[in-house]
């Protein structure tokens, strides 16, 4: 065979290194496509999971799509851990690029990027920069923390053939993991980054975590995460009301010492739990975070004690000795020891070991409780059955969340859940049985000095109930005439419209309410309401709202009137009271609609003949005054038909106690459209009477039906 000449050895050669230059170029520059299918149904995209390029230090044209980073380390995602470090370093500070392509069906459609991370953080998209979280800094004099937290970046993203995402970040106070402080934290910090887009813990050290979703998936999951949270506050309140009674009830009544161990309990349960509310929506530092999760362990720690100090006092009489065990004084030590062994030898938290010191801190007071429980229910001693059960459903929840933590399941979203629940329930349970204890003495006090009385203070007393009778009878009239006149005297005229109203209250005063309003600028404003229950109470709600619509009804912005009336109604502190509401403005042939806690609104549409049901969820008014309500705009026809209505007719009840619900409602709304509105009304009163067939009616009934006549068009 001959040798083949030097031109041709020179062009082998060529094509060689040409080959092995392109396949290196081709890995070099690896894009990330992004399909439509990936972000269906909610779907995230966790970006922080693909390969990134990163290079340690600062440099401002990095931000650049057209520089140059093929010199650039790979790295296979964006966490820089202990485990993960970077071969080119990681000295506090560093730049990541991603290149990524998309698919056209999500060509200018509006995504979103969340991301949580420690430190400061610069995001570029395509060389510009798109949003800041903290002050990134090159060093701790200058960068100033923040966290993310999953707080939405909204982009949008077309159809050029590769996008380029740069993000600047800086993490000083783990710029140094080779020991220290910076490595200290950096064991520390891999247990409370949690992420609402991934269901596990994520541990992402000085980098970061950073997903992609559809924009309007991401706001209403942050809006969520920080509506969740009502639940918290809710419970922090109830748990701390309750502790500080019985705390107060102690400082009056030593010797009931049941009363301060269970009042500490309650307190540091409120508090652990304002804690973990607060955790969960930080933007603090790593050390801040963490300085929240060491105060929620040794609150929870302490709750534990008292719970198991409360039972010792609580049944010691009869079934306990009054002088406490030796091993709760064993516990106590061990709980006291698990903050700094957890904090300085970090390493036993990623021990077997290490779990089996959390579980026996956490089972042995379940254990205990469990068993000195079990003697007092098994003797029936008197409330002893009420403690019981809210012991057996905390006893329950912490099986399963250490179960979860044992075999490392993903039990978080099952944790943050019923937490809440479990510990309110338990602390209802036991407030009622201190509450039940101490009134029995009282209670059968009382019933003897009844008994002397009753026969010498009956006729007296029968006279004392006629009297309060008519008395009552009286201000029932006159609250009645007085919600009569707060209703429209007459339904407005509209050009187009033809509007009928009806109310029918189930006893003498209601808590239906509708109202009318014709602004100067031609938009009429529509109000339905129903207040909690009915009676006295109800009705003294009805004249806030009443007041309250007058003042706000101009307001062109139906959620902002929402959330004014639900703020003065708080405020007015009605005890309990609550309005539900529907709301609607109609000018031209719009309509705005918001609901808050009421019924759908039904529209029969006239060109296709079928009834629309607009359901939007929103809680009643006065219950919360921070409550972000929904409004929806709609587009009228001649021909349509408006109903507003309470839950009065769907929640009717017939002889045999079954609810008429909503469907024959729409069927009748749609076989009765085409006549006016007040026989509209009519038929739909005729249905629940036949529904009742003679039971009587329980809740107040109130419609107002529009009907469009002449689109705005055809004026």
């Amino acid at each position: 065979m001959p040798i083949p000449n030097l031109p041709s050895r020179f062009f082998i050669l060529c094509t060689v290194l040409f080959f092995i230059s392109f396949s290196a170029l081709a890995q070099t520059n690896e894009i990330f496509t992004l399909t439509a299918s990936s972000l269906q149904n909610g779907k995230s995209v966790e970006l922080s999971k693909l390969n990134w390029k990163y290079t340690p230090g600062d440099d401002p044209r990095f931000a650049d799509p057209q520089f140059d980073d093929r010199a650039w380390e790979t790295l296979n995602g964006t966490a820089i851990t202990l485990n993960s470090l970077p071969k080119s370093g990681w000295p506090g500070i560093g730049w990541f690029r991603l290149r990524l392509q998309i698919d056209p069906a999500l060509s200018n459609q509006p995504l979103a990027l969340v991301m949580v991370h420690y430190g400061a953080s610069e995001i570029y998209l395509d060389g510009r920069r798109i949003e800041r979280f903290g002050t990134v800094g090159l060093n701790p004099e200058r960068e100033v923390a923040y966290n993310p937290n999953t707080l939405p970046i909204n982009i949008v993203l077309d159809e050029r053939g590769e996008h380029v995402l740069a993000v600047r970040h800086s993490c000083m106070e783990m710029r140094d993991l080779s020991g220290g402080w910076g490595k200290w934290i950096a064991r520390q910090s891999t247990r409370p980054v949690v992420s609402a887009y991934a269901n596990r813990t994520n541990n992402y050290g000085a980098g970061f975590g950073i997903w992609l979703v559809e924009a309007g998936q991401a706001r209403n999951d942050y809006v969520n995460k920080r509506a969740g949270g009502g639940l918290y506050l809710l419970n922090f309140g109830l748990l701390l009301a309750i502790g500080l009674l019985h705390l107060l009830l102690f400082w009056f009544y030593p010797r009931q010492r049941a009363n301060l161990f269970f009042g500490l309990f309650a307190c540091a349960s409120a508090t652990s739990n304002i804690i973990y509310y607060r955790w969960s929506l930080s933007h603090q530092s790593a050390t801040g975070i963490l300085l929240q999760n060491g105060a929620n362990n040794t609150l929870s720690f302490l709750a534990l004690g008292m719970l198991l100090a409360f039972m010792y006092t609580a049944f010691a009489e009869r079934t306990l000795k009054a002088v406490w065990p030796k091993w709760f004084w064993l516990w106590v030590v061990a709980a006291m020891l698990y903050i700094p062994l957890n904090s300085i030898f970090v390493g036993l938290a990623e021990t077997r070991y290490w779990y089996l010191y959390i579980q026996a801190l956490t089972w042995f007071p379940v254990i205990e409780v469990a068993r000195g429980m079990s003697k007092p229910v098994k003797d029936k001693v008197s409330g002893a059955w009420i403690v019981g059960a809210g012991m057996l459903a905390y006893t329950l929840y912490i099986a399963i969340v250490l179960l979860i933590l044992l075999r490392r399941l993903s039990g978080a979203g099952f944790s943050i859940t019923i937490r809440s629940v479990v510990i309110l329930f338990l602390t209802v349970t036991i407030s009622v049985f201190l509450a039940r204890r101490f009134a029995r003495t009282s209670l059968d006090l009382e019933n003897q000095l009844v008994q002397v009385k009753q026969l010498s203070a009956a006729a007296l007393e029968h006279e004392k109930v006629k009297a309060e009778n008519d008395r009552r009878a009286a201000e029932l009239e006159e609250a009645r005439q007085l919600q009569i006149s707060m209703l429209p005297r007459q339904i407005p005229k509209f050009p187009g419209l033809e509007i009928a109203a009806y109310m029918k209250t189930a006893s003498e005063v209601g808590g239906d309410y509708y109202d009318f309003h014709l602004g100067e600028d031609g938009t009429l404003t529509i109000a339905v309401g129903d207040a909690t229950g009915h009676g006295l109470k109800a009705g003294s709600m009805v004249s806030s709202v009443k007041s309250l619509f007058i003042a706000l009804a101009n307001q062109s912005d139906i959620p902002h009137i929402f959330e004014l009336l639900s703020r003065t109604l708080k405020k007015m502190n009605l005890r309990g009271l609550f309005m539900a509401m529907t709301m609607v403005k109609m000018n031209a042939d719009q309509l705005a609609v918001s609901i808050a806690g009421m019924p759908p609104v039904l529209i029969f549409r006239q060109i296709s003949g079928e009834v629309e049901e607009i359901a939007i969820r929103g809680v009643p008014l006065g219950g919360l005054s921070k409550y972000q309500y929904q409004q929806r705009e709609i587009a009228l026809a001649c021909g349509d038909v408006v109903l507003l209505m309470s839950d009065g007719l769907p929640e009717r009840f017939n002889p045999q106690q079954e609810m008429l619900d909503y469907a024959p409602i729409k069927q009748t709304f749609a076989r009765v459209h085409s006549l006016p509105p007040q026989e509209i009304i009519e038929q739909l009163v005729s249905l629940g009477e036949r529904w009742a067939d003679g039971q009587p009616q329980d809740d107040d009934i109130t419609f107002v039906v529009i009907k469009v006549v002449e689109s705005k068009s055809q004026l």
